[in-house]
């Protein structure tokens, strides 16, 4: 069965599923300025590589789409989970702004983190942090990071999905914040 633009969601779902590869390429396209708008409202330049990931995720589950409710909804639901964990993660970002060498006056505020710490012990946690992980993760962390590229062209650069690069950032964060929490650079998770 060929997909055309006329068919339905269903119709479309069933072709997919049927292996008409366009069938999916038909389904993104007609959902995409809604989901994109939605996106770009929440988050603005990662709009994007959201989009991406909404699509993969959609992709995945197509299998276990049941139509209690309309698709577009069951997509929305899956961008607005993104939403939120992208803000979640945005949250707990590490972010080096001073050069290695130099260090925070210490007439900052005692209470405000960091604020007797050189930037040099972050940079040299980070580092080692890097020095720890597995490859692949370790590039994930220094292209997303460090030279501020996409997850979209973090995972082609890899030639893996998306998800794949999204999981190796988690684990490279949690093992950042393990190092900086040993280090005693941060307070440990949960201790406030």
């Amino acid at each position: 069965m060929r997909s055309t633009p006329m068919m339905s969601d269903s119709a479309l779902i069933l072709a997919h599923q049927s292996g008409d590869v366009s069938a999916f390429s038909t389904l993104m396209e007609r959902h995409r300025d809604p989901v994109m708008g939605f996106l770009v409202n929440r988050v603005g330049e990662d709009a994007e590589d959201l989009f991406q990931e909404t699509w993969s995720r959609v992709g995945s589950n197509l299998h276990s789409y049941n139509e209690v409710g309309s698709f577009r909804a069951w997509v929305f639901q899956i961008a607005r989970r993104l939403v939120i964990d992208h803000h979640r993660r945005k949250s707990a970002r590490i972010t080096l702004v001073l050069p290695a060498e130099a260090t925070i006056p210490s007439s900052i505020d005692h209470q405000q983190p960091f604020s007797n710490v050189a930037a040099s012990d972050i940079s040299n946690a980070f580092n080692d942090a890097l020095a720890t992980m597995a490859t692949p993760t370790a590039e994930v962390v220094r292209l997303r990071l460090v030279e501020g590229q996409s997850f979209k062209a973090i995972a082609a650069h890899q030639g893996v999905p998306m998800n794949t690069a999204l999981g190796r950032m988690h684990r490279g964060l949690k093992l950042i914040r393990a190092t900086l929490e040993t280090r005693g650079l941060i307070e440990p998770e949960g201790s406030s």
